[in-house]
């Protein structure tokens, strides 16, 4: 039997139960969602601020995974002249997502950097379909845990 409780969260015992108290007396219980719906919160900053300087790029954004949450931010970030290289494996509302879009869609196999590098190489040295004038955007789209395999 599967469950998306990937990381235990779902139980009521553990270590992470002090935790979670301290979080719900500080912020609240509310629904897991992104700033476009409910604002942000200085917990989600902090987590992006990190993650890029661990990355070593400008900037990250990090949000929850919910079906409308994938669907609705991909056309935010990529439109017409922007091209998404994404995983075959990426759950239905991201691939919705890109659709949505309007940008062009380059698939590479499941968790396959070889196949992800050569799509990337391809699309570059192509440019857009038809003028093949460089992309105004490349976004490479994964999961961090997938459902789909």
């Amino acid at each position: 039997m599967g469950s998306y409780n990937y990381l235990g969260f779902a139980e009521n015992t553990g270590v992470n139960v002090d935790k979670v108290k301290d979080t719900i007396g500080k912020y609240a219980v509310g629904v897991g969602t992104t700033r476009h719906e409910c604002g942000t919160i200085d917990t989600q900053q902090e987590l992006e601020s990190r993650l890029a300087e661990y990355l070593g790029v400008e900037s990250t954004i990090v949000f929850g995974m919910g079906f409308a949450t994938n669907a609705a931010n991909l056309p935010t970030l990529a439109g017409k002249g922007s091209l998404i290289i994404s995983d075959e494996y990426n759950h239905a509302s991201l691939i919705l997502g890109c659709r949505k879009s309007g940008a062009s869609i380059a698939v590479f196999k499941h968790n396959d950097m070889k196949d992800l590098e050569s799509k990337i190489r391809l699309n570059i040295i192509a440019g857009q379909r038809r003028t093949h004038r460089p992309w105004k955007k490349i976004i490479i789209v994964v999961e961090g845990i997938y459902s789909m395999e």
